[in-house]
């Protein structure tokens, strides 16, 4: 593990080794220098007097670790103390050059030393720093030897000896960098692959988590649009309610997995529904489904209206498709759902506490809605008068006239919705057909096309079988579409019929097939 991860200690302490790395290479700089000053006193190159600059030049890096030291105590910006320390590297090694007698091929090795090193550590700017540092600090030294002795001279050319300890000095210094560097470059590879590994951990983590909140809100918390703290507000949404009718009481009846699966598909399916027309999912409570329109995103309270109710006619229609993949999976109960709708001004945001927060509504006009449900017959979609208001310039409604609801002391204006106007005097998108024996759900705008030919051979032959008295036992789905055939169970008198529509069916289809 070792070699394929960074361990959590080992990142700890890649800023203090990295900082360790860089001492031990300035310390290898300055023992090159003063390496090759003392070597030059020893083969008399240079005058014994200047041996009193070999020890400057050995105590200089522990007195920089002392600095360092102090600086971070203090608060000393790192980038900042590093780019100070670069330049003070720089001024010192012009001033072991002239130390050198600014010897050619010994200064040029100290030149690049700490120049290679400033571009390493700081780039082009920086490096133009340690440049002018080394200018000066060469000037210094050389006007001070200057004082000292006015009869000194540069010596351009350096003994032999001198020059191949200057070469090796540079050769040490350019191995223990790149050891370094391969070192370091290591490090911060397997510190890219922990993270990359925490980041996949973490997108999986958010993936489960975003499950738990309506996609809506996961994407403005996400994205920083929206603050995860208890705070609400006031504003007219349109709210939704369903449950199934009697789910109780099918509840006792039905194995624990069957029910599990069916609850489950039933949840799916108004889920997906609900999210393409728009709409926040508030809860789940068994059977019940509650969904809001108009926030965190509101299209204006018309268009919020007007595609809730839009969901609420889709999630009725579906419904005949389920209840049949139901009966063919043995669930004989007549499952159906019954909606109400209303809109209002709500109080919406986070409730709770600051470790535990839930993101929902409250107010009058939720329970209204959840009144209208509780009210309406199965297969039916209740809305109240200011969704109506809403509403009616494009959903045909009916109607129904005024409820008693629990907490209200005046009558409720109450309407039927039937469909959307725009499918009036057109044919509709649903094709739905159901008798004794037989049973065709179809949505013409679920159906995938690479399904449609596979549909157009199904009803073919069921219908050529029927024709010719073949007996027929049939249970066929594919996205969007259903069909039940028992030709045994099928009334003689009902044939004529059943054939008519399917081949109706399959008229639709295929002009679907050539759009």
């Amino acid at each position: 593990m070792a070699d394929t991860a960074l361990s959590s200690r080992q990142f700890l302490d890649l800023k203090e080794q990295t900082r360790r790395q860089t001492h031990l290479t300035r310390i290898l700089a300055f023992l090159v220098a003063s390496g090759m000053l003392g070597a030059g006193i020893g083969l008399q190159v240079y005058p014994f007097s200047l041996l009193w600059a070999v020890a400057p030049l050995l105590a200089y890096p522990l007195l920089i670790q002392l600095l360092v030291m102090v600086a971070e105590k203090r608060g000393v910006a790192a980038a900042t103390l590093s780019q100070t320390l670069l330049q003070a590297d720089a001024l010192c090694i012009g001033f072991a050059c002239a130390c050198l007698w600014f010897a050619v091929v010994p200064s040029l090795a100290l030149l690049a030393i700490v120049h290679a090193n400033a571009m390493s550590h700081g780039g082009w700017r920086p490096w133009l720093g340690s440049v002018a540092m080394t200018a000066l600090g060469a000037s210094a030294g050389g006007a001070l030897f200057y004082l000292l002795d006015p009869t000194f001279e540069p010596v351009p050319q350096a003994p032999l000896s001198l020059i191949v300890l200057a070469l090796l000095g540079l050769a040490v210094y350019m191995g223990a960098s790149a050891f370094f560097a391969q070192r370091q470059t290591r490090y911060l590879r397997l510190a890219q692959q922990q993270l990359r590994e925490q980041q996949r951990q973490a997108l999986n983590m958010s993936r489960k988590l975003a499950k738990y909140l309506p996609p809506q809100i996961w994407g403005s918390l996400f994205t920083g649009k929206r603050d995860a703290k208890l705070e609400t507000r006031r504003k007219r949404l349109t709210v939704f309610f369903s449950d199934i009718k009697g789910f109780s009481a099918i509840s006792e009846e039905l194995p624990l997995d069957t029910l599990t699966a069916m609850l489950n598909t039933y949840l799916s399916e108004m889920t997906r529904i609900a999210l393409r027309h728009g709409g926040t999912i508030d809860k789940f409570i068994g059977d019940a489904v509650m969904v809001f329109f108009g926030d965190p995103k509101s299209e204006g309270a018309q268009e919020d209206a007007f595609r809730c109710v839009a969901m609420a006619i889709e999630m009725q229609r579906h419904m005949r498709l389920l209840r049949q993949r139901w009966r063919h999976e043995g669930i004989e109960q007549p499952l159906e759902i019954r909606i109400g709708i209303n809109t209002g001004y709500v109080t919406v945001g986070n409730f709770g506490t600051d470790s535990r927060m839930d993101y929902t509504i409250l107010g009058t006009d939720v329970n209204l809605a959840s009144r209208l449900e509780s009210a309406c017959r199965p297969g039916q979609v209740l809305i109240s008068e200011s969704t109506h208001e809403l509403v009616q310039d494009r959903i045909q409604c009916r109607s129904v006239g005024d409820i008693s609801a629990k907490g209200f002391n005046r009558p409720i204006p109450v309407y039927e919705t039937r469909d959307l106007k725009r499918h009036a005097g057109s044919r509709s998108r649903y094709v739905s057909a159901e008798t004794r024996g037989f049973a065709l759900h179809m949505d013409l705008e679920r159906i995938h096309n690479f399904d449609k030919k596979r549909i157009l051979g199904t009803l073919a032959r069921s219908a050529t079988d029927l024709k010719d008295n073949k007996p027929v036992s049939l249970d066929f789905e594919a996205e969007g579409f259903v069909l039940h055939l028992d030709s045994d169970r099928l009334h003689h008198r009902e044939r004529p019929r059943v054939l008519e529509f399917m081949g109706r069916a399959a008229r639709r289809v295929q002009e679907q097939l050539r759009l």
